[in-house]
């Protein structure tokens, strides 16, 4: 039987990396999943034409930067190497999304897990359809 989501649910998400230092060095991510239009969005601008042209070309790159700034909603803990705290920004139009200026800190790597943890909190898993 199908289970009911809220799609603008928001949840708690640690890095790989991060999953075996001490609660304290952890860096903590929220994220949601996406809303049907947004799957949309992302799955739209996946895929670029040129009029006139017969060719398509694949856009990862903004596949990735669009899923981040629709999915990616904060986070706690997020150090420099000098050890100062780095603030979570959101655009000011509308909607509020992380500035590009926010995923230059995070590595690409982390970028991309994060990206999947967004895409697969729709799923429901085994443990949590018992």
């Amino acid at each position: 039987m199908p289970i009911a989501l809220d799609p603008k649910a928001t949840f708690q998400y640690i890095l790989e990396d991060d999953r075996t230092l001490p609660d304290d060095e952890r860096t903590t991510f929220t994220l949601r999943g996406l809303t049907v239009a947004e799957e949309a969005k992302v799955a739209d601008s996946m895929i670029a034409s040129i009029p006139g042209q017969e060719e398509l070309s694949f856009r990862s790159g903004t596949h990735q930067l669009t899923i981040l700034r629709h999915g990616l909603r904060g986070w706690a803990n997020l150090s420099d190497a000098s050890g100062k705290q780095i603030s979570f920004e959101v655009s000011r139009g509308s909607p509020k999304q992380v500035t590009d200026s926010c995923l230059d800190r995070l590595l690409p790597r982390h970028r991309q897990e994060l990206m999947g943890a967004i895409l697969e909190r729709g799923a429901i898993s085994e443990s949590e359809g018992e």
